[in-house]
């Protein structure tokens, strides 16, 4: 049996963690720093340790395994450090993570890789930027993203070559992402957006049969700014993700992970692939984005799902953490189907109001796993501590099953805060009358 410890505080950690707890593999699990959900597990504890002080950490407590969560240490080489310790880690090395940490590297190692997406230009200056967005149709007709994570508000979508200028200005002073050193610009493309994971040990892969879609606007309908995402469903209906399309997905990681390599980064963890099915082409599928970790929101429905599918959490990650994944079988069929909802305080994504009590989480829901991200305990109770507060994940054989389940946990006599904002429309697109 294994001593484990999870990286990250959010939705994400909450799921991981819940699914290594439910391992017979996993005898302690340790959550840094975590969250009031983490710290409730029957097998967790949380802990406030530096990132620098992990290893020791590790060695102290005898843990053999580390899965770490959130896109910033990952990409900072916290994985590297823990492995040059000894320690097993689930995280791409320093290296291969640039494939998120640096839109520009991902750009240009598409295009040497024959990887589809779309009509992009690394730039250095704000003059050729700005000539780039004419070359692709003028603001409107272009995508401006930076280089760095940028905390998830690096990407531009102009409609006025003011917008567009601010933006780029923005980027190159440094004022989004830090570096300010070159922006991408990308012609804009129309489509559904989808997202699929895929696990590598550096010479083996597989695709999780669960493919995804994420609710990135705040509001019903697609209305609103863009968030961290509002919620999820999977899987995904053939019409909206045919087999057609899923083959040529297979064939943009078979590129990726073969050119990682042959470029002496092998690729080792799961990369999320950001797809949009184009309507410029057909439907055919492009990558809009890589992410060197788990999603999040997906995560929330991807575990549950797996578990339910008899997958042991623990045996997938350190499958592919050791070099083992060939060997590991994962289903080859999903069947059920998850909602997550998220729910968050009010003023969020631009200006979080948290402090609120949280009711509701002491009752028991049918088909439903509650993740937490943002909460923490406090005197008067459990509160908010953060923009995403709660993720409520409802499990059904259909679609529209999952959906009731989610909501019946959701309101003013189940799970609740003051102000609190949410989506009751998770998987509109899938469920439209039309289709």
């Amino acid at each position: 049996m294994s001593s484990v410890l999870v990286v990250g505080s959010g939705g994400r950690e909450h799921a991981l963690s819940y699914g290594l707890n439910a391992s017979e593999q996993v005898k302690k699990l340790y959550v840094v720093p975590g969250n009031a959900g983490t710290d409730g597990l029957s097998k967790a504890e949380n802990a406030q340790v530096e990132h620098s002080e992990l290893a020791a950490f590790c060695k102290d407590k005898q843990v053999d395994f580390v899965v770490i969560g959130p896109d910033a240490p990952i990409v900072a080489g916290l994985g590297d450090e823990l492995r040059a310790a000894g320690i097993t880690t689930f995280a791409p090395s320093q290296a291969a993570a640039a494939l998120e940490g640096s839109k520009g590297f991902a750009t240009e190692f598409m295009q040497r890789h024959g990887i589809s997406l779309p009509p992009s230009k690394v730039v250095y200056d704000q003059a050729t930027a700005e000539e780039a967005v004419v070359t692709f149709g003028g603001p409107a007709h272009s995508v401006i993203k930076a280089d760095g994570l940028a905390a998830g508000k690096g990407v531009f979508l102009p409609d006025t070559e003011e917008e567009a200028s601010q933006a780029i200005e923005k980027i190159f002073a440094g004022e989004v992402d830090g570096s300010g050193a070159q922006v991408v610009i990308q012609q804009r493309y129309h489509g559904p957006e989808v997202s699929v994971f895929v696990l590598s040990d550096g010479l083996s892969h597989k695709i999780i049969p669960i493919p995804c879609q994420d609710h990135k606007r705040l509001l019903e309908a697609d209305k609103g700014p863009n968030t961290g995402g509002m919620g999820v469903y999977a899987p995904l209906p053939k019409w909206l993700l045919n087999d057609d399309q899923l083959n040529k997905i297979s064939i943009i990681a078979d590129k990726t992970f073969a050119g990682m390599r042959a470029e002496g980064n092998p690729y080792e963890s799961v990369l999320y692939l950001g797809i949009m099915l184009a309507k410029e082409l057909d439907g055919d599928p492009i990558v809009i984005e890589y992410n060197a970790r788990w999603g999040d929101p997906e995560t929330e429905v991807l575990i549950p799902l797996l578990m339910q599918n008899g997958v042991d959490i623990y045996e997938m990650l350190h499958a592919t953490a050791t070099g083992s994944l060939a060997s590991y079988m994962l289903p080859t069929a999903i069947s059920g189907t998850a909602i997550t909802t998220c729910l968050a305080v009010p003023g969020y994504p631009d200006k979080p109001v948290t402090g609120q009590v949280i009711h509701g989480l002491q009752k028991h829901y049918s088909d439903v796993v509650v993740f937490q991200a943002g909460t923490k305990h406090a005197d008067k109770g459990l509160v908010t501590n953060g923009g995403r507060v709660i993720f409520v994940t409802g499990l059904g054989d259909g679609l529209r099953e999952a959906q009731t389940a989610a909501n019946q946990a959701i309101g003013a006599s189940a799970i609740h805060f003051d102000d609190m904002q949410l989506r009751r429309d998770i998987g509109y697109q899938a469920l439209a009358p039309t289709n």
